[in-house]
């Protein structure tokens, strides 16, 4: 593993870690206000969706930037670009419809709805996949 990957590869965890503590450190904040009678549970419960949602939209708004495993061939190495980019795109947009439900819907809404959004953002990118992968669309490039 060359040092540029091996770099590449402590930036994208220190990222993930980076996100995640910034996500402890807002619901520490909104507990505290809470503790303080600043704000209610419910105000609790939607704004920490709201920031995870928006925290996760961008995360996953970098994941075709992201490394992964060398790429076996030039086929492999499109197919994973583009598995990566329909992965990112998906997920970005799944949670910020998370984050705008929270924002928007009756609680009892945005939790079933929210969640139910983000899974059909997993289907479709697990069937991008598996037709990508069968040749269901082969690029230009290659």
């Amino acid at each position: 593993m060359s040092e540029h990957s091996s770099r590449r590869i402590r930036q994208d965890i220190v990222l993930g870690l980076k996100l995640g503590a910034s996500m402890i450190v807002v619901a520490l904040l909104l507990a505290l206000a809470r503790r303080q009678g600043w704000i209610d549970q419910t105000q609790v419960v939607r704004a920490f969706n709201i920031v995870l949602g928006l925290g996760f939209a961008a995360y996953s708004n970098l994941l075709p930037k992201m490394y992964g495993p060398p790429p076996r061939s030039l086929r492999h190495a499109t197919l994973a670009q583009a598995v990566r980019r329909v992965t990112s795109w998906t997920m970005t947009l799944a949670f910020l419809i998370w984050s705008v439900l929270w924002i928007f819907a009756p609680q009892q809404i945005a939790s079933i709805a929210s969640v139910a959004v983000v899974i059909a953002a997993i289907a479709i990118s697990l069937g991008y996949l598996v037709w990508k992968a069968a040749g269901g669309h082969t690029s230009k490039t290659s």
